[in-house]
């Protein structure tokens, strides 16, 4: 590492300054390299003001800012594109890792994506507009809204099974509104009624929340941004409204996927791989990736092998040498696979599946 000087004493004009940030809840570590030299590293406030002020000492030079992907989200990425400067958000598992070092603190941090950034070695988390966040948020929520009814669901069968009581003779397969009037009139202990009860109106308050959402998720799918991708993913077996809104909400413009394989490998569905001199390993998928929408890939898959006889073959050859769990990964990663083409084609499943057999 070449020696520190002095922001003030170095003369920007015409050159780049490349700028690392850690970013964390109570301060932000930025460190700014020019030609390898550092000239500032400082700790600030989390505050992007804060930030552009310091940036102000190198006005005429060109700046380019990289920190990495976390809780913080995107509003630093906004405000520093909007002020026209190049920022990119770095994953945090994708960063160079070096060997043998293990000390890390916050000022490192901020001078490794500095200098990494410098030697153009870092790779780039694709942001979505404000609005495409805000949508896909919704649909998360709405997901969260609804695993979390199912988690309600299984606190009360816990409740009454760790207490002896036996469920209604009604359905309990379906939580109908009778179902639940039929859990409400067990008789048992004063407290413990008010704890099934209180469960029950969280059960029916997250219901009520659910249907809502769902509600306005098809109010968006009709919008002309979603609705013609929202039709063709709909002519796929097991894909139906919600499942084509959460699928196009979390990748939105497929095309920034040049190939296939990239897109699976976005979901975590590319087979990890151990090799070395004439051995080569391939191992289980790595799991890397959005797993929120590899578990909607897994569900639609399921559904997708009863109605598609070709899958269905080719499920059951592969749960034949590998077992099922991962026969249906590998049904799983041809349905993203397909699905990137029905959108780059703008065509139906059945007419994308006869073009490509």
């Amino acid at each position: 590492m070449k020696k520190r000087l002095n922001a003030d004493k170095v003369n920007v004009n015409g050159k780049t300054v490349n700028v690392g940030i850690d970013v964390h809840k109570q301060s932000w570590q930025v460190t700014a390299l020019i030609e390898g030299v550092v000239v500032t590293a400082v700790t600030i406030k989390p505050s992007c003001g804060v930030l552009q002020k310091l940036l102000a000492q190198f006005k005429g030079a060109k700046i380019r800012i990289a920190y990495e992907a976390g809780p913080a989200g995107f509003n630093l990425y906004d405000n520093l594109t909007a002020d026209g400067i190049e920022c990119i958000v770095v994953p945090p598992s994708l960063l160079p890792v070096e060997s043998g070092n293990r000390v890390k603190t916050d000022k490192r941090d901020s001078r490794k994506l500095a200098q990494y950034l410098e030697k153009n070695l870092l790779k780039r988390v694709y942001v979505l507009t404000k609005q495409e966040r805000a949508h896909r948020q919704f649909l998360r929520t709405r997901r969260q809204l609804s695993n979390h009814r199912t988690d309600v669901m299984r606190q009360i069968k816990s409740l009454l099974l760790f207490h002896g009581i036996p469920l209604p003779g009604v359905n309990a397969g379906f939580w109908t509104p009778t179902f639940l009037a039929s859990l409400r009139a067990v008789e048992t202990e004063e407290y413990l009624s008010r704890s099934l009860n209180t469960l029950i109106d969280l059960y029916e308050y997250l219901t009520q929340q659910v249907k809502q959402l769902t509600k306005e998720v098809r109010g968006l799918a009709r919008t002309e941004k979603y609705e013609k991708r929202v039709k063709l993913l709909k002519t796929i077996p097991g894909v139906g409204m919600l499942s084509a809104m959460e699928i196009l909400t979390e990748l939105q413009d497929v095309s920034r996927f040049p190939t296939a394989d990239q897109l699976a490998a976005y979901l975590g569905l590319t087979p990890s791989q151990y090799s070395s001199g004439q051995m080569v390993r391939m191992g289980r998928i790595t799991h890397m990736g959005n797993h929120r929408l590899r578990m909607r890939m897994v569900e639609c898959s399921w559904i997708l092998i009863k109605k598609d006889s070709e899958l269905h073959k080719i499920y059951e050859a592969i749960k034949k040498r590998r077992g099922g769990k991962r026969a249906i990964i590998a049904i799983s990663r041809k349905l993203i696979i397909r699905i990137r083409r029905i959108l780059l084609d703008g065509v139906s499943y059945r007419t994308e599946c006869r073009t490509t057999a």
